[in-house]
């Protein structure tokens, strides 16, 4: 019998019939087609400068043979080819075509499904092999010959090209799935393409990708294997990470150096008196410069001796103009974004002149001694003893920087590397009962050639590792030690710790080599990262956010990252790839990553499946060599002060539409075009920091997105409507955000309607409760969230049961919680609600931060005082207008920091239950923040051994406040703001830092009781007309004085401060007098501004040893410096704002003598200040 032919239509697109969409509106585009596979490249769009449409669609597909056992199956197919045409073709036919849709969509769907599940089986098995064969091939030595790479990248090219295909189909049947599920219209347009011509399309991509794999799987031979080659078990077990992994973590183990510490150290704190030093370490790669610098930077003798610390790491591409606003970002703690280098280096100047300061550079590639000697310019500024700290491989470098001797590191002695190979190979005292191990371990660490870093990536691979034959296959792998010095010897060495990596492990490292050398990378990120780009696989039901992040701890343990010399307590912890190991994983992504960094591209641009760049660096080549890459799955785009970009080409959308994921964090981009709902396999959107002011509503067609990050966002106040599509989303960032300008919260209207659907979210940062249907708090009750959450707008709340369904109390994995009620929403019936409201929202016990703002009610709940929350160690109540008596939380167990403010009822401190005694309040308390609470008469009373951690205390604007004699006598730090009427202070022994502005400055009699204070700043004090010896006579040990706002002050007598360092006086407009005894010999920096009543300078100056910096500002009575002049200490003296004065000093006025002998002078005309 001759099969029968259906000639299917020729329509260039995908999008079943039988599929129902996100939304009504969902329109499918060309670009969404399987016709153009990753690996297919246009030589048109080559050979043009300029980007162009997609190509057009190809010819009409043959006519397709059905066999006589198809018919029955065909026929289904043929009818609902009749009802797709006349849909299209009969303006009215649609309710009909609907009802007769409803009978026969499933048996076209089992049609569908039935036709191209053969190939689909044969598709992922070809998946399944290929992986197979780059397992096989990553487990020879031979894949770095250049044929033998050549091959695998192009097998590589098919497995993606196959896993875009299986992902793309799946996305399909899911989104279908979804529409069924929630009964939504199916959309009939034009655009729909007849089942008949979509399998054919399939059927057709699967049938390229398996010829292209049957073509290179005949070049296999390319795969040498040796006799007997051990097969590692770590290519089938999961990496397990031993149990002390947790708190040594990518801290470097410390062995072997503690004599090279000591030089270092006293390199550093030695010589204070002559200017700007600089120090280097200098060794080859991987030999500890950057560890030893870390242990010098943390001594207590340097930490004590530099009131300025701050470290920068630098890459191979030393940018001066980049690394000078690194520095001053760093010492500021705020963005800078000036462009300009001349002004940066201005700015740095004045940040550092005349203050001792500890600069450490790591990892200095440059040796062109112009760029260092730009950069050097404005730190020779420094105070006296400032050091400059460089480790670098290059001897040159260290010569052109003109340091002092330096530090070589030639690697550890061999009883220390044993010690750091054993601590890590070995369980805790187990190498004794391995004596066969141990042989082969002392081999193995002669082989490591003294490295530090060689010897914890091998010793960390073998950790509790007992088959002797894998520890042979480990030693007979590593390379022979060579005689040479060469910086890069170590490589090899590394490689083997590579080439023992799971195949999973080895693509996660590879894939961090597409970011710049030196780059800090945050955990949580790139474990998104990975599994965006489908790197981390699915082990049962376990998150894949919990595996990804195995796979991070793991290459942590085994040293191919380590923690970020600039991450602190205060901050999240960051991490770098050290400098041979980034090396070394940019030597296995050549072929994949593309990476566009000081105007060089580094990459193959041709196939290369993930990109980063900078703003700066992007280009018209750049972007059309982005473009030609369709088969591109990640694009990040780094911020770049000072490049702004306000829009993305909607043609680039048009063309990467396989990428997983797009990251254009921090820049200024106000809007998306209408084309991302184009890229649906986009798994990670991050929009962090940008200007963008509404998403696409096209947003919501992206069915597989995972991560979509808004957080800092400030302008955008709605999600798209349909935001509840995005069924695979898990995290939505949406960090509430402060406006400083308009000095209020920035929120968003309302969330869209449905977000409880959203089941897979883990995290979800806001929440804005709406009246409207589908927004309300019920919304959240069964999202599985973690992590920090701040509902707001809850004066919104209809019902108060929607509180109750919220279910809080279940969410354990919530560790920080705001509940916030907007502004000015005080009535009596809010009130109530409010009360009932905030009792329904009872959290979880595991709750770590809990912060109330703007609630309504008159008291506060029950639960907020209730002992079980055994986590919580920040509660914040602010701007509770109503409530008069405060929760009664002192017997919080975990509790450390407590702000309390915006309370204008309260009268008392009473936080705590008394009882029998056998418990003392606030048992960990180490911070008391109380502002703005305007009926706050009396303090609490604390008892021995009650706040017995207390370090800080601050008391702002609490006027009716009388006296403080209760207070704990750990306090280190105390600041009080507007408290006119206290005028007393007890005893506090331990007390280091005084703030006290506003007041009558009665309170200032008691200052010289507290002898241990070693900084005091003094402001508005409106009464206070002298300092006299007697008020501060006892403050040995005080190091720094700031007096602000005085304006009765008119004398200070400051001889007795044996210790002082700085003094900043500024807008005393009375002042007059230093009195007779000058200044104290100590002073280094020497502050004056706005001090309209001063005729003339202390006395004696000229006898100031160690004065740095002197800067004098808009004192318009100052005729002249005094007679005997200044000191030859005096780095840097700027003078403005004084008219007489800088007459004075032209180079032929009479105090040119006076001053010529400073080598920084800033002299700026009080007319053009």
């Amino acid at each position: 019998m001759s099969p029968e032919v259906v000639t299917s239509r020729p329509k260039a697109q995908i999008f079943p019939v039988q599929n129902k969409y996100i939304n009504p509106g969902f329109r499918p585009h060309s670009s969404l087609s399987l016709l153009s596979a990753s690996s297919t490249k246009s030589t048109d769009a080559k050979a043009k400068s300029s980007f162009r449409p997609p190509p057009p669609p190809p010819p009409p597909p043959p006519p397709i043979l059905l066999s006589a056992t198809a018919r029955p199956m065909a026929l289904w197919t043929l009818i609902c080819e009749v009802l797709w045409w006349w849909n299209l073709l009969v303006p009215r036919a649609g309710k009909v075509v609907d009802a007769c849709f409803g009978v026969l969509s499933w048996v076209n769907s089992l049609s569908c499904l039935l036709d191209v599940q053969a190939d689909l089986r044969k598709l992922r098995h070809t998946v399944d092999r290929i992986h197979d064969l780059l397992q096989d091939a990553e487990e020879t030595r031979f894949i770095e010959e250049s044929h033998v790479r050549l091959w695998l990248s192009g097998l590589k090219d098919i497995a993606f090209d196959a896993e875009d295909l299986l992902d793309e189909i799946q996305t399909r049947v899911n989104v279908s799935k979804l529409q069924d599920s929630r009964k939504r219209k199916r959309p009939w347009h034009f655009f729909s393409v007849s089942p008949v011509l979509r399998r054919w399309l399939i059927s057709r991509e699967i049938a390229k990708i398996w010829e292209k794999y049957r073509a290179i799987t005949e070049h296999r031979d390319y795969l040498p294997r040796r006799e007997g080659e051990y097969r590692r078990k770590a290519q089938v077990r999961e990496e397990r990470l031993p149990p002390e992994a947790g708190s040594l973590q990518g801290e470097p183990l410390i062995v072997g150096i503690d004599n090279k510490k000591r030089e270092l150290v006293q390199l550093l704190i030695s010589g204070g008196g002559d200017g700007v030093a600089v120090v280097s370490v200098l060794g080859a790669g991987g030999i500890g410069k950057t560890t030893l610098a870390r242990l010098a930077f943390g001594d207590q003798a340097v930490v004590n001796l530099f009131p300025l610390k701050f470290w920068i790491g630098l890459s191979q591409g030393f940018d001066v103009k980049k690394t000078t606003k690194e520095i001053i970002e760093v010492m500021t703690a705020e963005r800078c974004d000036a462009s300009n280098l001349e002004l940066l280096q201005r700015r740095l100047q004045q940040l550092v002149s005349g203050r001792k300061f500890l600069l450490v550079l790591d990892g200095v590639w440059n040796e062109e001694q112009y760029y260092w000697e730009m950069l050097r310019a404005p730190l020779m500024a420094g105070g006296n003893g400032s050091r400059i700290l460089v480790t670098t491989r290059s001897e040159l470098v260290s010569k052109n920087m003109r340091t002092l001797p330096p530090i070589h590191l030639n690697g550890l002695e061999e009883e220390h590397c044993w010690s750091l190979f054993r601590d890590l190979a070995f369980k805790r005292g187990a190498w004794d009962r391995h004596q066969n191990l141990v042989e082969i371990g002392r081999e193995i660490v002669e082989k490591c050639q003294g490295l530090p870093l060689a010897v914890q990536s091998i010793g960390g691979l073998l950790y509790n590792k007992t088959d002797e034959e894998e520890w042979r296959s480990v030693l007979s792998d590593l390379p022979d030690p060579e005689p040479d010095d060469d910086a890069y010897r170590m490589l090899p060495t590394l490689k083997v710790s590579y080439d023992h990596l799971p195949l999973h492990l080895k693509q996660c490292f590879a894939f961090c080599s597409i970011f710049p050398n030196g780059y800090e990378f945050d955990r949580d990120e790139l474990v998104k990262l990975w599994i965006a780009v489908g790197l981390v696989k699915p082990r049962g039901m376990r998150p894949l956010e919990n595996i990804g992040g195995k796979y991070f701890d793991y290459l942590l343990w085994r040293s191919f990252f380590h923690i970020s010399s600039s991450s602190n307590q205060q901050s999240k912890r960051k991490y770098k790839m050290p400098g041979l190991i980034y090396e070394l994983a940019q030597s296995f992504s050549e072929h994949q990553c593309l990476r566009f960094e000081n105007n060089a591209v580094h990459g193959e641009s041709e196939n290369s499946r993930y990109v980063v760049s900078s703003l700066q660096n992007m280009d018209p080549i750049a972007f059309q060599k982005i473009y030609e890459n369709q088969g591109l799955r990640s694009f990040i785009l780094l911020p770049e002060n000072g490049v702004p970009m306000k829009q993305v080409p909607n043609h680039l959308f048009r063309n990467l539409k396989h990428l997983r994921a797009l990251d254009l964090r921090q820049n200024e981009l106000v809007a998306l075009p209408d084309a991302i709902g184009n890229l649906i396999h986009l798994r990670f959107l991050n929009l962090y920091g940008t200007q963008i002011e509404r998403l696409p509503e096209s947003v919501s067609n992206l069915y597989n997105l995972q991560v979509l990050e808004l957080g800092e966002c400030n302008k955008l106040l709605e999600l798209p409507k349909g935001t509840s599509n995005l069924v695979n989303l898990r995290h939505l960032g949406l960090h509430l955000n402060w406006d400083k300008h308009r000095n209020r919260w920035i929120d968003l209207i309302s969330m869209p309607p449905g977000i409880g659907q959203l089941t897979s979210l883990r995290t979800l940062s806001r929440f804005s409760v709406s009246g409207e249907s589908g927004c309300g708090l019920g919304q959240l009750k069964d999202l599985d969230l973690r992590g920090e959450l701040c509902i707001s707008k809850l004066e919104n709340v209809v019902n108060v049961n929607d509180a109750a369904d919220a279910n809080l109390r279940n969410k354990k994995y919530i560790d920080f919680l705001m509940l916030r009620w907007s502004e000015s929403t005080y009535s009596n019936s809010l009130a109530e609600s409010g009360e009932q409201v905030i009792k329904n929202l009872h959290p979880h016990t595991n709750i770590r931060t809990l912060w109330i703002d703007n609630y309504n009610g008159t008291s506060f709940p029950d639960w907020l005082q209730d002992q079980s929350f055994s986590n919580l160690d920040t509660l914040r109540l602010s701007n509770c207008r109503r409530c008069g008596v405060l929760p009664l939380v002192g017997k919080l167990p975990q509790l450390r920091n407590l702000y309390l403010e915006g309370l204008p009822e309260v009268q008392y401190m009473g936080c705590v239950v008394p009882d029998n005694g056998n418990t003392m309040g606030f048992p960990l308390l180490e911070m008391l923040f109380i502002a703005n609470m305007r009926s706050l008469e009396s303090w609490y009373e604390v008892i021995q051994g009650e706040m017995a951690c207390l370090k800080k205390l601050v008391i702002s604007y609490c006027p009716k406040i009388k006296e403080l004699s209760h207070l704990p006598r750990s306090l280190e730090y105390f600041e009080m703001r507007n408290c006119q009427k206290l005028l007393s202070l007890p005893v506090l022994p331990l007390l280091q830092e005084l703030v006290i502005k506003g007041g009558t400055g009665e309170i200032i009699r008691w200052i010289h009781q507290l002898t241990s204070l070693s900084s005091l700043t003094v402001s508005q004090l409106s009464r206070v007309k002298s300092l006299p010896r007697g008020y501060l006579h006892n403050l040995k040990v005080l190091r720094e004085l700031k007096i602000e706002g005085c304006d009765k002050l008119k004398s200070v007598a400051l001889q007795d401060l044996a210790s002082l360092e700085l003094l900043e006086i500024s807008s005393c407009q009375k002042l007059s007098s230093f009195g007779d005894g000058g200044l104290p010999a100590t002073l280094k920096e020497f502050r004056l501004r706005f001090c309209d009543n001063l005729k003339s300078l202390p006395t004696r100056m000229h006898l100031l040893p160690s004065l740095n910096h002197m800067e004098i500002c808009n004192v318009p009575m100052l005729t002249s410096l005094p007679t005997e002049g200044l000191p030859y200490s005096l780095k840097y003296l700027a003078i403005s704002g004084c008219a007489l004065l800088q007459r004075c000093c032209e180079r032929n006025g009479a105090d040119w003598p006076k001053i010529q002998h400073i080598p920084l002078r800033d002299i700026c005309d009080s007319s053009s200040s």
